[in-house]
C-alpha cells in the first residue's frame, strides 16, 4: 500500500501557500530587494580604489599606496553600518509580513492543531516556507542586482564577489520570517508579548544612548562595533520615538474627531486608533525610511563640508607648495601668479614653535593676502580676526618704506671706518614686493678697509624678479669674521631708489667679534634706532593654545623656533577658532611683515617664508610643474578621504532599497487591512454612506497615516543627524580635523527621495480608495449588517 503521508504534507504545504500567495510573494520580493541592495552597496564601495592608481603631483607611488590602504581600512570599518541598516529594515518588513500571514491563517492553524499537528511539524512547515521564500527572493535579488549594476556602472565581477553577504542576508531573513511566523501562529501571550516589546524598545533606546556617548571616541582604524551599529540603532530609536508620537496623536485626534457631526472625520480617526498595532508596522517602516533619507542627505553634505574644510584648513589656501629647505622668493610668487587659473598668490611661513614644553604651529602670511588668498575653510577661519591681529598698542608694527611704482633698483652711499685691517664689509637690504614676499639682496662687491682708516663706497643693485611696487624693510651690515679686538663702523650716508626719490634712511652700527652682523635701519617706526626694548609680536591664538599655556587675552609669552636657537616674544591679541595652514588646534597666526620686524629686532637675520599659497581654480599638475614637480596640497579631500567618500552614494543606494522595502510592506499591510475590513463596506452602505464617500474616508485615513509618518520621520532623521552625523564622519574619514563640524543637508536629493516615497504611498492610497469604492458598489446594502 503506498505511503500517502509525504504527498499529504506536500499538498498541505502547497495549499497553504496558494491561499496566501500575495503575502508570500511580498515577502519574497522583500528578500529580493534586500539581497540586491546589500550586493549593490558593497559592490559600489569596492570600486573607488581604481580611481587613485595615478599618483597626484609630487606624491610618490609608495605614499599613494599607503593612503589607499588607510582609506580602504576606514571604508571597510564603515561599510557594515550600511549592511546592518538594510538588514534591520528588511528584517522588520519580513517579520511584519510573517505576522500578517500568521494572522490570516488563524483558523487554519487552529484546525491543524485540533487534527493533531505537532509542534515539531509546525516548525518544519514554517521553516520550509521561510526557506522557500528566502531562496526564491535571493534568486530574484541576484537578477535584480545584476540589472541594476549594469545601469550603475558596477562591474559584474565586483557584484559576484559579494555573494557571501547576499547569502548571509537571505539566511538571516529566512530565520526572521520563520521565527515571526511561528510566534504569530502560536498561542498569544497577552502579558508576555507587551513586556517583551517593552524590553526590546528599552534595549534599543539604551543602545542609542551608548552610541551617542561613545561614537565621538571612535576612529576608523579597523572594525568598530560602535560605528557599525550607530546609524541603525539611532535611526531605529528615532523611528520608535516617532511611532510613540504617532500613537499619542492618533488617540488624541480620535476623540475630538468622533464628536464632530457626520461619519467623517470621526470614523477614519477611530479606525486608526483601534488598529494601531497593525498601522504601527507601516508607520515604523515609513518613518524609518524617511529618517534614513534625511540621514543620507545630512551625511553626504556634512562629509563633503567637513572633508573639504579640513583639507582647506591644512592647506591654508586653494593650492599650496612647501619649499623647504629652499626659501620662497618674490620671483616664486610672481611665477605662481602667472599660472593660468591662479587669481592671487602669496608667501607664507608655517613653522613649529616651542612655548616651554608645548609644541605649537605658527603661521604667518602678509596682511594683504588674508582676504584674496587665505581660505575661509567654510567659515571656520575668521579672516576679519586675522586682519585685526596687529591693531594692538605697544606691539610690533611694521612700516616698510615704499620705493615707488617706477623704481628699478636701490643706490647706497655708506661710510666705513676701521682702526685696523677689516674683513670685507657687506651691506644688504631686505625688500618686500607687492605680494608681501621678502628677499635679502646684498650690495656688491663687499668693501675692505686695508690700512686702517675710512672708505666711502657707493653701490647700486637692480630690483630682483618680483611684483612691483617694492618696499624697504631693513638695511643690514655684515663684517664676516671680525678678528679678535677688531671693530668696523658702518654708517649710511645716502639711500635712494633708482627711478624714485631719496629715502629717509639713516643708521650706524659697530661690528665686532660678538656682533659680526647688525641691523642698521629697520622699518619699525624708529624703535630700534632709539634703543627701545623690543616690543612683543601681536598674534592670534586658538583657545586650545591659550588654555595649554595658561594665558588669556593680553598675555605675553616667549617662544622659540623649533630646531633653531631663534627666539621671540608674543602677546595674545585675538582668539581665533582656527589658524590656516596647520594640522593642529594648538596654533597661532601673525602678520608676516610684523613677524619679520620682530625677528630683526632680536637679530640680524630673518626666517624666510617656506610655502607658496595661491587662490583660484588652477590645475595642481600645472602648479607642481612650475615648482620642480613638488607636492601640491589642495583644499580638496585627499586620497584616503576620497575613498571613504564612496559611502555617500552608498548611503543613497541603501536608501533606495529601504524605500522599496517600505513600499512593499506598506502595500501588503494595506491589502491585508482591506481584506479584513470587507464587512465594513456593507455596514456603511446600510447606514447610507455612498461608495464615493467610503473611498474618500479610506483615502483620508491612509493618507493621514502616511503623511504623519513622513513628517515624524523627517523630524526623527533630523534629530539623529544632529546627534551623530558629525561624529560619524570624523570616525570613518581619515584627516578630518576636530574643528570641522556642524550638520549640513543636501536638499535636492532629499526632496527627490522623499518625493518618490510619497508618490509610491500616494499610489497605494489611491489604489485602495478605488478598491473600496468598487467593493462598496458591489455590496448589497444591509447584506453585511445582518
Amino acid at each position: 500500500m503506498p505511503d500517502r503521508s509525504a504527498l499529504s504534507s506536500a499538498r498541505l504545504f502547497a495549499s497553504r501557500a496558494r491561499a496566501r500567495v500575495g503575502l508570500l510573494v511580498s515577502a519574497a520580493i522583500t528578500v529580493a530587494v534586500a539581497v540586491a541592495t546589500v550586493g549593490l552597496v558593497l559592490a559600489w564601495l569596492a570600486r573607488p580604489v581604481t580611481a587613485f592608481t595615478t599618483p597626484p603631483p609630487g606624491v610618490s607611488a609608495d605614499e599613494v599606496a599607503t593612503q589607499i590602504e588607510v582609506g580602504v581600512v576606514a571604508l571597510a570599518s564603515a561599510a557594515p553600518a550600511l549592511v546592518v541598516l538594510v538588514a534591520l529594515l528588511a528584517g522588520t518588513a519580513v517579520a511584519q509580513l510573517a505576522r500578517l500571514i500568521a494572522a490570516a491563517r488563524e483558523h487554519e492553524t487552529a484546525a491543524l492543531q485540533a487534527r493533531g499537528q505537532s509542534r515539531a511539524q509546525r516548525w518544519i512547515t514554517d521553516a520550509g516556507e521561510g526557506v522557500t521564500v528566502a531562496a526564491s527572493g535571493a534568486v530574484a535579488g541576484v537578477s535584480l542586482a545584476a540589472a541594476s549594476a549594469t545601469v550603475a556602472g558596477i562591474e559584474p565581477r565586483a557584484l559576484l564577489a559579494q555573494w557571501p553577504w547576499a547569502l548571509g542576508t537571505a539566511v538571516l531573513l529566512a530565520a526572521i520570517f520563520t521565527v515571526a511566523l511561528r510566534r504569530g501562529e502560536g498561542r498569544p501571550a497577552t502579558r508576555a508579548a507587551p513586556a517583551t516589546t517593552a524590553v526590546l524598545v528599552l534595549v534599543v533606546l539604551l543602545a542609542a544612548v551608548l552610541v551617542v556617548w561613545q561614537l565621538p571616541l571612535a576612529r576608523g582604524a579597523g572594525f568598530d562595533p560602535i560605528v557599525a551599529i550607530a546609524p541603525a540603532v539611532t535611526l531605529l530609536a528615532g523611528a520608535i520615538a516617532a511611532l510613540a508620537v504617532f500613537g499619542i496623536l492618533a488617540v488624541g485626534w480620535s476623540r475630538p474627531a468622533a464628536a464632530a457631526p457626520g461619519v467623517a472625520p470621526g470614523y477614519p480617526a477611530r479606525q486608526v486608533a483601534r488598529r494601531l498595532p497593525i498601522y504601527a508596522a507601516a508607520v515604523l517602516l515609513v518613518a524609518l525610511t524617511v529618517a534614513q533619507s534625511v540621514f543620507a542627505s545630512a551625511y553626504g553634505a556634512t562629509w563633503q563640508a567637513m572633508s573639504s574644510e579640513s583639507a582647506a584648513l591644512r592647506s591654508g589656501a586653494d593650492l599650496r607648495v612647501d619649499t623647504p629647505p629652499d626659501p620662497v622668493t618674490p620671483g616664486d610668487i610672481a611665477a605662481a601668479a602667472a599660472i593660468e587659473g591662479v587669481d592671487a598668490a602669496s608667501p607664507a611661513l608655517v613653522s613649529a614653535v616651542k612655548v616651554g614644553a608645548t609644541t605649537a604651529e605658527l603661521t604667518a602670511a602678509p596682511q594683504s593676502a588674508i582676504g584674496p588668498v587665505v581660505t575661509a575653510a567654510g567659515g571656520i577661519i575668521d579672516k576679519q580676526t586675522l586682519s585685526a591681529v596687529s591693531s594692538v598698542e605697544g606691539a610690533v608694527s611694521a612700516n616698510p618704506l615704499p620705493l615707488g611704482q617706477d623704481a628699478t633698483g636701490i643706490r647706497i652711499l655708506a661710510d666705513l671706518s676701521a682702526p685696523s685691517v677689516s674683513p670685507p664689509i657687506t651691506v644688504s637690504v631686505i625688500l618686500i614686493d607687492a605680494t608681501g614676499a621678502p628677499i635679502t639682496v646684498p650690495f656688491e662687491p663687499a668693501v675692505r678697509v686695508t690700512d686702517g682708516g675710512t672708505a666711502t663706497p657707493a653701490a647700486e643693485i637692480a630690483l630682483p624678479p618680483g611684483t612691483a611696487p617694492w618696499r624697504l624693510l631693513a638695511v643690514v651690515a655684515s663684517g664676516g669674521a671680525i678678528v679678535s679686538g677688531g671693530t668696523a663702523t658702518v654708517t649710511i650716508r645716502e639711500l635712494a631708489a633708482v627711478g624714485g626719490a631719496a629715502l629717509d634712511v639713516t643708521g650706524e652700527v659697530v661690528l665686532d667679534k660678538r656682533t659680526p652682523t647688525a641691523v642698521m635701519w629697520l622699518a619699525d617706526g624708529g624703535a630700534l634706532a632709539r634703543g627701545e626694548e623690543a616690543p612683543p609680536l601681536a598674534v592670534a591664538v586658538t583657545p586650545a593654545f591659550a588654555e595649554r599655556i595658561g594665558l588669556t587675552l593680553g598675555g605675553v609669552f616667549e617662544f622659540r623656533y623649533d630646531g633653531s636657537g631663534r627666539r621671540g616674544v608674543a602677546v595674545i591679541s585675538r582668539f581665533t577658532d582656527a589658524v590656516p595652514g596647520v594640522r593642529t588646534i594648538i596654533a597661532a597666526f601673525a602678520p608676516m611683515e610684523n613677524l619679520l620686524v620682530s625677528q630683526l629686532q632680536r637679530g640680524a637675520l630673518i626666517v624666510p617664508p617656506n610655502s607658496i599659497w595661491a587662490a583660484g581654480p588652477a590645475s595642481a599638475d600645472e602648479f607642481s610643474a612650475v615648482f620642480d614637480d613638488r607636492r601640491v596640497e589642495t583644499s580638496r579631500p585627499g586620497i584616503a578621504a576620497g575613498i571613504v567618500g564612496a559611502l555617500v552614494p552608498g548611503w543613497w543606494i541603501a536608501t533606495a532599497g529601504a524605500a522599496l522595502l517600505s513600499l512593499i510592506a506598506a502595500f501588503a499591510i494595506v491589502q491585508t487591512l482591506a481584506i479584513s475590513r470587507r464587512r465594513e463596506l456593507g455596514v456603511l452602505r446600510a447606514l447610507g454612506v455612498p461608495p464615493r464617500q467610503q473611498a474618500a474616508m479610506r483615502a483620508g485615513e491612509l493618507g493621514g497615516v502616511a503623511a504623519t509618518a513622513l513628517v515624524l520621520g523627517v523630524g526623527a532623521g533630523a534629530l539623529v543627524s544632529w546627534l551623530i552625523v558629525p561624529a560619524l564622519v570624523r570616525a570613518v574619514t581619515p584627516g578630518v580635523l576636530p574643528l570641522a563640524g556642524g550638520v549640513s543637508v543636501d536638499i535636492v536629493p532629499l526632496a527627490a527621495a522623499v518625493g518618490l516615497l510619497l508618490g509610491g504611498l500616494a499610489l497605494i492610497v489611491v489604489a485602495e480608495a478605488f478598491g473600496v469604492a468598487r467593493g462598496a458598489r458591489a455590496t448589497i446594502p444591509g447584506e453585511e449588517s445582518r
